[in-house]
């Protein structure tokens, strides 16, 4: 499949999250194996609870992953979705289901000509394939170079979690610069902002910004 122009891939995220188009990206271990498949959280969600009570629990569950930090509700996780995420045409996020369960979720966003922002990874329940994670994040990898058409994924992870940090050097990127961070907090939520490559965190609290670049075509 060859690269989209930017506009039209935003015209596809639309089509997709408002129901116009069916996607889903499946998932294979090593062996070729079909182990789980990537599907869209779409508008229809919105009405699921399932879904949103999961997403609000497991966020719930792993806060201080987060770079920004407060206690989710289902409407709050509601709210989010459908003014944020389902709203923009330059983000989505996928379900990650293994034999009809739903495990946890991966995205992106920030999506623009030349590069787009890893995010929302998450393994929220148990089951399936123990690398599944793992896969799935490369499998989305894979679809954005081939279907966006950018130059570079980037990510960040925070300094203080190994488990994320092996996930994403397992999934392959490979240029890694250490950013400080300083805590803000406003009615209630704290966020944790970065600052310049070489400065000093007062706390001692850093993350990581990583990026990846598209494979050199053939």
């Amino acid at each position: 499949m060859s690269p989209e122009p930017a506009n039209r891939i935003a015209g596809r995220i639309r089509d997709v999250v408002e129901g116009r188009e069916r996607l889903a990206i499946e998932l294979h271990d090593d062996a070729g194996a079909l182990i789980g498949r990537l599907a869209p959280l779409t508008e229809a969600h919105l009405a699921d609870d399932t879904v949103i009570g999961k997403l609000t629990d497991w966020r719930n569950a792993s806060m201080g992953s987060f770079l920004t930090q407060f206690t989710a509700t289902p409407d709050r996780t509601r709210n989010w979705l459908r003014n944020g995420v389902l709203a923009s045409s330059t983000q989505m996020i996928f379900l990650i289901e293994a034999d009809d369960v739903l495990i946890g979720h991966f995205g992106f966003k920030e999506l623009t000509h030349d590069t787009v922002l890893l995010d929302n990874a998450m393994r929220g329940e148990r089951g399936g394939h123990p690398k599944l994670l793992q896969i799935a994040g490369r499998a989305l990898i894979d679809w954005l170079f081939a279907n966006a058409g950018v130059a570079m994924v980037t990510g960040y992870v925070l300094s203080t979690n190994p488990a994320a940090i092996m996930l994403n050097r397992a999934i392959g990127f490979d240029r890694w610069e250490k950013l400080p961070v300083r805590r803000e907090e406003v009615d209630g939520e704290v966020r944790l902002v970065m600052g310049e490559p070489g400065e000093d965190s007062a706390d001692s609290t850093y993350c990581y910004r990583l990026e990846k670049d598209a494979p050199l075509a053939k």
